[in-house]
């Protein structure tokens, strides 16, 4: 039995020993094997976990990252943020009406992929609405295709395709989902870019157009309508677009070159906007702060609009009353209604997203009513206010400013344990307080955070 236990525990010492070899040796096999890649460390992982885009084959010289400026490889795809899928493609492109996208290249690899350029990768519904993209990539265009597409126009400019698509029409994920992340992709191009735009409506592509005019100098390309444009072909495309935060531009990823702040600059200056600072109250001189009150017609809105109104200038504040507009005409006059205004108070919502439109130093304050929404509230547009230069104040509504307060009895769980709804998933959430609330407020006890504006002004 002694010889036996011996001979086990030695048995079992080899095998450790040789696990142990084989944990050391595998990831330095695996980088020799991906040594001559080149792909920057950030991507590595990707190869293991993109899923249909796996059978990417990536450039072999040295191609370092996409926002160095040192991409030469004919292919460079990052899958690693979890909102936002981009490749930056260089070479012979072309770029077919039937959205694909045929890249040319002595270096690059035979092989496909599909992706849908839009930056919420992760969700189902709003990719429903997001067209798919089809890449095609090999050294000879013998090989890849025996009747190339010929080119209908060459372009020496660089391309960006992405897709409005998602939840196209809502100010808040126009902004986050699309054009501060277009700002963040096109900003190292100065204007000299092609837009290629899909899923976009043509009320979408009027109502900003200004915005994408000062992103590009060149006329916007609506991908489901060029059909009669042919194949346009590009030396350099970038598909995808980069995403940092929820409406803002994280300037550390930017090396401090550009912030949120620069943003709303060019936002302003798109829509003619005359206003880049906000009034401060140093003298007498000053005159009233003009405070812009959303008004909203269904969910979320306001129950006491001229109660509110009435208390805000008892205080000295000039009250204007509007509500956002969603066609291109009114989307610039409530833009100029904005830049005129000094405070903008709003309840959680796309509507405070007309935010970068007001002047530097100019506040926001967001009235989050009840479920537990003060987090995604704060991320939504706290931060991104800040970002932009402003001042935030945040105002939690009590639950007899609800009007769920008058909808539930006291003890009922969505008054007093909104946790316990939030962990039934969002669209409880949503139903419970997202859709199902009104506000009205306290005036008495909404006049703190009123006098908390006017000393930030001051």
């Amino acid at each position: 039995m002694a010889c036996e236990k011996k001979g086990v525990s030695s048995f079992t010492v080899k095998v450790g020993l040789l696990l142990l070899a084989g944990c050391i040796l595998v990831p330095i096999s695996l980088v020799t094997m991906f040594r001559h890649y080149t792909v920057p460390l950030q991507s590595l992982s990707l190869l293991f976990s993109v899923g249909s885009a796996s059978s990417v084959i990536w450039g072999e010289e040295n191609v370092g990252s996409h926002h160095s400026g040192r991409n030469e490889g004919p292919v460079l795809c990052d899958f690693s943020s979890s909102r936002s899928d981009m490749c930056e493609l260089k070479g012979d492109i072309r770029v077919l009406p039937n959205a694909t996208i045929v890249l040319h290249h002595p270096l690059a690899r035979r092989q496909s992929w599909r992706m849908k350029p839009h930056p919420r990768k992760n969700d189902r519904h709003a990719l429903a609405r997001v067209t798919e993209v089809t890449v095609v990539s090999s050294s000879s265009y013998a090989t890849a295709d025996h009747s190339a597409p010929r080119c209908t126009a060459n372009h020496t400019a660089p391309a960006v395709v992405f897709s409005v698509g998602g939840y196209a029409g809502n100010m808040f994920h126009d902004m986050t989902d699309v054009l501060v992340p277009l700002f963040i992709t096109t900003h190292r191009f100065a204007g000299d870019v092609h837009l290629l735009v899909g899923d976009a409506q043509p009320w979408w592509l009027d109502k900003f157009r200004p915005l994408l005019a000062a992103l590009s100098r060149h006329d916007v390309v609506d991908m489901d309508r060029a059909g009669s444009s042919g194949v346009l072909c590009y030396p350099h495309v970038v598909l995808g677009l980069e995403f940092h935060k929820e409406m803002r531009v994280d300037a550390k990823r930017t090396a401090g070159e550009y912030s949120m702040a620069d943003f709303t600059l060019l936002a302003r200056r798109s829509y003619g906007l005359p206003r880049d600072t906000a009034i401060r109250l140093h003298d007498r001189f000053s005159g009233r702060p003009r405070l812009l009150l959303i008004s909203r017609k269904t969910t979320r809105a306001f129950t006491n609009v001229g109660a509110i109104a009435e208390a805000a200038a008892a205080m000295g504040y000039e009250v204007v009353v509007g509500e956002p507009e969603h066609h291109a005409a009114d989307m610039a006059s409530f833009a100029r209604v904005v830049n005129s205004c000094d405070v903008m108070v709003g309840v959680h919502g796309a509507g405070l997203a007309n935010l970068v439109f007001l002047p530097a130093g100019a506040v926001v304050v967001q009235v989050v009513p009840l479920g537990g929404l003060d987090a995604m509230a704060a991320e939504d547009f706290g931060a991104p206010a800040r970002d932009a230069g402003l001042r935030y104040v945040h105002y939690r509504i009590a639950v007899a400013e609800s009007s769920l307060a008058r909808r539930y009895p006291p003890e009922h769980r969505v008054l007093r344990d909104p946790a316990a709804v939030r962990r039934d998933g969002w669209m409880a959430l949503r139903a419970a307080y997202l859709v199902g609330q009104n506000v009205t407020l306290d005036v008495r006890r909404f006049e703190g955070a009123l006098r908390r504006v006017m000393e930030l002004l001051r």
